[in-house]
C-alpha cells in the first residue's frame, strides 16, 4: 500500500469517528427518554442516522400478530429520490427479505442487480420505490423477534464494516427503546386490570387476632398463600409460607408494627407446597386495645407476580442500553486510537524470515489460540498482533489492548476487569475493563512479563473459567476473548526464576512467535527507510526525492539495538534536519563508532556527556524507564533517580508510535 492510500485509509476513519460519536449520543437520549416520548425519538433517530450516512431511507417494521410478516411502524423517506413504504405486508413485496429477518439474520444488498434469482420479486419491490442498496437487522429482544429495521439508498452502495457493526449496535438500541416501551404499556394495561381485581374483591383478606393467635381468611388469601381450606391458620402457619429469605424481613415489619402501629406495607415472597413461588404485596393497619396493646392486625393481600417480572424485565433493558451506550462510547475512543496508530503502520516482509513469519500469521489468526510474540523493544510486536487480529473473524471489532507495564500495579486489576463505583478510594465512577470491551474480539496484552503475581493469577483464572468480576461487584460476567501477549523477556527462564507462573506461561504459549531483531533482518531495512521517510516529510512538507547512498550503506550495517523504533526515530532527526532533496542520514552516534563521541571530553561539559549518554540508552531501549532491560536497570540507577537527571537535563519522551 502506497503513502497516499494509507493516507486516504487515515481519512476515512474521521467519518466513521462522526458517525460513532452521533450513535454514542443517540443511545444516551434513549437511555434518559420517558416512555411516552419513545415515538418522537425514534422518529427523529431515523432521521438523523438517514442525514449523516447520505441515506434515502430508513424504516422500522413491527412483527404482525401471527409472526410472520412485517407492517411499516416508523420511517424517514427523502421523497425527491425514494417513496416512502406505507404497507401493511413486507412479505407481498419482499419475500426473500422477510424470510431472511424471520430467520433472525441481517441482510446485506450492496446492488440491487446483484439480487439472486430466487428474489426476483424483491428486486421489483425495490425499483419501485427507487431502492439501489439495502441494508437490513432484525429487532430481536430477549431472544424474541420483535421486528426489523432497513436502512436504504437510492443508489448502489457498498456497506463498510464499520457501518454495519454501528447500524447493528442502533438496531440493538431501537430494539430495546421499543421493547421498553411496549413493556411499559403492558404495564399500566396490568395495573388497570389489578386495580379493578381489587374493585371486584380478587384480594386477600384477612384478619389476626394477636390474643388468641388465629388468622381469619377469604378463600382468596387462602389461594394466594397457598393453604388449604381445611387448615388452621396462625402466624407460625403463615410464616411456614413464606420463602426462607424474606421470612426475617417479614417478622420485622410485624414486631415494627406491634411498636408503632399505623398502616404498614410490605412485599415478599411466598412458597407453595408444589414449589411455586409468588411475590405477594400485603397492606394493613394494625389495631390497639384499650390497654394500650396490639389487639388485631387486618389487611389485604395481593399477587404481584406479574408486576415484579415485568419491572425486572425494564430494569434489565435499561441495563442493556446503558451497556451498549458505554460500548459504544469506548470502541470510539480505541476507534481514536486506532487513526493515530495505523499511520506508517505496514509489516515489511523482504527478508526470509519475515516471510515465515507471516505465513505463521496465516495459519493461526483463522484460529481462537492463544499466541504470545516474543522479541526486542521495538521490533514490531503490537504490528504482528494488529496483523493477526485484522486477519482473524474477530475482524470486524476492534482489538483491544493494554500495555501492563505502563499501568501502577494497583490499578491493573481495575483496567483488565473493570469497576464498579466507590469499589474502592477514588473510584469516582463505574469502569469496563479491557476484557470486557474485547468480548467476541481480541486482547492485546502488551509487555505480559511485567504483570504482578497478583494480577497474574486472576488473568489465569479469567483464560480457565472464560468469565470474571468487576471489581465491587460479585456478579461474573461471560466472555469470549481471544488473547495475544506480548513480551521482550525470556518467560520461560521467568518461570524458572519464580518470577512469571508457569501455569500461565503455557496457556499464553500456544502458539509462539519470534519477531527477529532488525540485525537480522537487514534486507528490510531500506524498504523500512522508504516508509519512514515517505511519512516524515509529507508530515512537514518537506520535498526529500532519495537517500544519500552512504548513509543507506552504513545504516545497514548498524546493529541497530534499538530496532525499528530506533530507526524511526533517526529518520525522523534527518528529516527535520534536512535542507534538500538529498536526504543524508547520521546514526544515533556521530561517526560509525558509538565511542567517538566520548573520545574528546574536552569537547563539550560533563552535563552534555551525561545527557548524550542517557538519550542514547533510552533509545536503545525504546524509552522505557523502569523494568528488566529499562533505562535504570542498565544505568544502574534507581528509577526515580533517573527521572529526576531526566527533568535536570531536559529530556523529554518524544512522540511516536511502535
Amino acid at each position: 500500500m502506497t503513502y497516499q492510500n494509507k493516507h486516504l485509509a487515515v481519512n476515512e476513519l474521521e467519518p466513521q469517528l462522526r458517525f460513532q460519536a452521533m450513535l454514542a449520543e443517540l443511545s444516551a437520549d434513549f437511555v434518559r427518554v420517558s416512555s411516552d416520548e419513545v415515538d418522537d425519538l425514534v422518529q427523529e433517530s431515523l432521521r438523523r442516522i438517514a442525514e449523516n450516512l447520505e441515506l434515502d431511507h430508513v424504516a422500522v417494521g413491527l412483527l404482525s400478530e401471527d409472526g410472520h410478516d412485517f407492517y411499516s411502524k416508523y420511517q424517514y423517506a427523502n421523497q425527491s429520490c425514494v417513496k416512502p413504504w406505507l404497507n401493511s405486508s413486507l412479505r407481498s413485496e419482499g419475500p426473500y427479505l422477510t424470510k431472511t429477518l424471520l430467520a433472525g439474520q441481517p441482510s446485506i444488498m450492496h446492488d440491487v442487480e446483484e439480487l439472486p434469482p430466487e428474489a426476483t420479486m424483491d428486486r421489483e419491490g425495490f425499483l419501485r420505490y427507487g431502492i439501489k442498496a439495502h441494508l437490513a437487522f432484525p429487532i430481536i429482544v430477549g431472544g424474541h423477534l420483535r421486528g426489523g429495521i432497513g436502512f436504504a439508498s437510492s443508489r448502489p452502495r457498498q456497506w463498510h464494516d464499520n457501518v454495519v457493526r454501528g447500524l447493528g449496535l442502533m438496531a440493538d438500541v431501537f430494539a430495546n427503546a421499543l421493547e421498553r416501551k411496549h413493556n411499559f404499556q403492558a404495564l399500566q394495561s396490568r395495573e388497570e386490570q389489578m386495580r379493578l381485581a381489587s374493585e371486584a374483591a380478587d384480594v386477600g383478606l384477612w384478619v389476626w387476632n394477636i390474643a388468641s393467635d388465629t388468622i381469619w381468611a377469604t378463600d382468596r388469601a387462602r389461594k394466594l398463600y397457598g393453604v388449604s381450606l381445611d387448615h388452621v391458620l396462625n402466624m407460625q402457619r403463615f410464616l411456614a409460607c413464606l420463602h426462607p429469605d424474606d421470612c426475617e424481613r417479614v417478622k420485622n415489619v410485624v414486631e415494627q408494627a406491634f411498636r408503632s402501629g399505623g398502616d404498614f406495607k410490605e412485599e415478599y415472597r411466598v412458597v407453595h407446597p408444589d414449589g411455586s413461588e409468588y411475590w405477594i404485596c400485603a397492606t394493613g393497619k394494625c389495631q390497639f386495645g384499650d390497654s394500650g396493646q396490639p389487639e388485631r392486625m387486618m389487611g389485604a393481600s395481593l399477587n404481584i407476580t406479574e408486576k415484579r417480572r415485568v419491572n425486572d424485565e425494564l430494569r434489565a433493558a435499561l441495563e442493556e442500553i446503558q451497556n451498549l451506550q458505554e460500548r459504544i462510547q469506548q470502541e470510539n475512543v480505541y476507534l481514536r486510537d486506532e487513526v493515530a496508530e495505523r499511520k506508517g503502520s505496514k509489516i515489511v516482509n523482504g527478508s526470509e524470515k519475515m516471510r515465515r513469519i507471516l505465513e505463521q500469521v496465516t495459519q493461526v489468526a483463522a484460529t481462537p489460540a492463544s499466541v504470545l510474540i516474543s522479541g526486542e523493544t521495538g521490533t514490531g510486536k503490537e504490528l504482528l498482533a494488529r496483523a493477526i487480529h485484522e486477519a482473524s473473524p474477530r475482524k470486524n471489532r476492534s482489538m483491544i489492548q493494554i500495555n501492563c507495564a505502563a499501568i501502577p500495579a494497583a490499578l491493573i486489576e481495575s483496567e483488565l476487569f473493570g469497576r464498579e463505583k466507590g469499589a474502592f478510594t477514588g473510584a469516582l465512577s463505574k469502569q469496563i475493563g479491557r476484557f470486557e470491551l474485547a468480548n467476541g474480539s481480541t486482547l492485546f496484552l502488551d509487555e505480559v512479563g511485567e504483570l504482578p503475581s497478583d494480577a497474574q493469577a486472576k488473568l489465569l483464572r479469567v483464560l480457565q473459567e472464560k468469565q470474571f468480576e468487576r471489581l465491587g461487584n460479585p456478579k461474573p460476567i461471560k466472555v469470549d476473548v481471544r488473547i495475544i501477549a506480548a513480551t521482550n523477556r525470556n518467560l520461560s527462564q521467568e518461570v524458572a526464576q519464580g518470577r512469571f507462573r508457569e501455569d500461565l506461561y503455557y496457556r499464553l504459549n500456544v502458539f509462539p512467535v519470534r519477531m527477529p531483531p532488525l540485525r537480522e533482518r537487514r534486507e528490510d531495512i531500506p524498504k523500512l527507510i522508504e516508509i519512514f521517510v515517505q511519512e516524515f516529510a509529507a508530515g512537514m512538507d518537506k520535498t526529500i526525492e532519495a537517500v544519500d547512498k552512504n548513509s543507506l550503506q552504513t545504516l545497514c550495517r548498524y546493529d541497530w539495538p534499538g530496532n525499528i523504533r530506533e530507526l524511526r526515530n533517526v529518520i525522523e532527526r534527518a528529516v527535520i534536519l534536512a535542507k534538500g532533496p538529498l536526504l543524508k542520514i547520521a546514526l544515533p552516534v556521530d561517526g560509525s563508532e558509538p565511542v567517538a563521541r566520548y573520545s574528546t571530553p574536552s569537547l563539550a561539559s560533563l552535563e552534555g556527556v551525561e545527557r548524550q549518554h542517557i538519550l542514547h540508552v533510552l533509545e536503545a531501549c525504546g524509552w522505557r524507564v523502569r523494568g528488566q532491560g529499562g533505562a535504570a536497570a542498565i544505568l544502574g540507577l534507581n528509577p526515580n533517580t533517573l527521572e529526576s537527571r531526566m527533568t535536570k537535563l531536559g529530556i523529554r519522551r518524544p512522540c511516536f508510535g511502535e
